[in-house]
């Protein structure tokens, strides 16, 4: 029902806007920007066909960005197209629809419905978003905190005021694939502070750092977290288990070194999304496996408190939630991904499945997937956290976002002046040394001091 009121809001805006704008008058009448109809009627290509096809365009991202398309309803091939349309019109909701109610305004005839209908599109959008972040604000009981109006109109400022980045240390052997970024405000802490540790995604085949997850790496480091941005080797040059080896001698590494750079080795936490979310929860069930840690089998790997956003935790994907798309994934990572596909290589792909490694001293974990998601099916997510929390001692929260995409954590959006929030009330107990996790959001209000906004 709100979500109606704000597409009937939007358009009666935009109306009014409409019939009470007047452009300037010359020899007794109005002259429109664009008189669609008399362009195209006219042949004047120059006025009324382009503006018509910029309305359709936008009209398609803000589509995109509202109607669902999980991996069950779309083949493979066309998920990457409407996952970028649709991931588009979420982290640049708010600009788009002031652009777009701008441009319905001032244009005429055709273009100007088309661009009233993606301002509608993009305002459902946009209240989308800021319901997200109320719902993650509401899990670790930050329901206090308001998100406000201006939340979202500039996504590409991720907060690097006050912040610096020491770039490409070396972590391991592995060339440009063991580097690692140390992102720490300008203002040295005064005594050790808490370390974030941040793992790209991209499917086990790309990415990089430097890339995703700033305006949360931006946001702890301004509180005067240490945070640690890193590289690990891909597929298919690297299979699996390369990845996780990778991460968990990151892991090692930061505990070595996170004091150089002011940090406090005991209190380390993890987080990524997509891939790195997979690798994030992977390295805190499994960092006491030898296995995985050749050559250095003898180093604490251990890590205080788990973030994972939009990953993928059952490699065999037991339950089908990818559906249609299962074979196609399955065989994708089994050519590129891991060394063989789960007949060759069963004992492997178990390993290296998170559901399969939930353990009783698990630590804290924050689990948040999308249910829009066009990549990961959001269901594998609760099925890690239901096993999760019926297993571990520690708090187990889990936090699904109605409508939302894969990968909204890049930009500066209306989701993510909360979910950036969120996460530092999640992990805010390792802000004081002797601060413990309760479980559940009744004891998060009761022991986490809640993030300056």
């Amino acid at each position: 029902m709100l979500a109606g009121s704000v597409a009937l809001a939007s358009a009666a805006v935009i109306g009014a806007a409409r019939r009470s704008y007047r452009l300037p008058v010359t020899s007794g009448r109005a002259k429109p920007v664009c008189d669609e109809p008399a362009a195209i009627i006219a042949g004047d290509r120059t006025r009324g066909t382009p503006l018509i096809w910029v309305s359709i365009f936008l009209l398609l991202i803000s589509t995109c960005a509202v109607l669902p398309a999980t991996p069950d309803r779309l083949p493979a091939l066309a998920l990457g197209f409407y996952w970028i349309a649709s991931l588009m019109g979420q982290l640049f909701a708010l600009p788009l629809l002031l652009v777009e109610t701008v441009l319905a305004i001032v244009a005429h005839g055709a273009a100007a419905w088309v661009f009233a209908g993606g301002a509608v599109l993009f305002a459902l959008a946009h209240f989308r978003n800021r319901r997200a972040a109320r719902a993650m604000l509401a899990a670790v009981g930050q329901e206090a905190l308001r998100v406000p109006l201006h939340a979202g109109l500039t996504p590409f400022l991720t907060g690097t005021g006050g912040v610096r980045r020491i770039k490409d240390l070396a972590y391991g052997d592995a060339g440009k694939r063991n580097l690692l970024d140390v992102v720490v405000s300008h203002d040295p802490p005064s005594a050790p502070a808490p370390v974030l540790i941040h793992v790209h995604g991209g499917g086990w085949a790309t990415g990089d750092k430097d890339q995703q997850g700033k305006p949360l790496l931006h946001h702890m480091a301004g509180r005067g977290w240490v945070c640690f941005d890193a590289t690990y080797r891909l597929g298919p040059a690297d299979r699996g288990p390369a990845w996780i080896i990778d991460v968990l001698r990151l892991i090692a590494w930061v505990r070595e070194h996170a004091a150089e750079y002011g940090g406090d080795p005991g209190r380390i936490a993890i987080t990524g999304g997509s891939a790195g979310a997979h690798l994030a929860a992977l390295a805190a069930l499994a960092h006491d496996d030898p296995a995985f840690k050749p050559g250095f089998e003898g180093a604490d790997c251990s890590v205080a408190a788990v973030v994972a956003l939009y990953g993928r935790y059952d490699f065999l994907d037991r339950n089908n939630r990818l559906k249609r798309n299962r074979a196609a994934v399955l065989d994708f990572m089994a050519t590129k991904i891991m060394p063989g596909a789960p007949a060759a290589c069963p004992d492997l792909w178990h390993a290296v499945s998170p559901i399969d490694r939930v353990r009783a001293d698990a630590p804290p974990m924050l689990v948040v997937h999308g249910t829009a998601d066009t990549m990961l099916p959001w269901q594998d997510a609760g099925d890690f956290a239901a096993k999760l929390r019926a297993m571990s001692r520690a708090p187990v929260e889990f936090v699904p976002l109605p409508g939302l995409q894969h990968g909204w954590d890049g930009m500066a959006s209306a989701l993510v002046w909360g979910h950036v929030r969120a996460i530092a009330a999640f992990l805010a107990p390792l802000e004081n040394a002797d601060a413990v996790f309760g479980r559940g959001p009744a004891a998060a209000r009761a022991e986490r001091p809640a993030p300056t906004a």
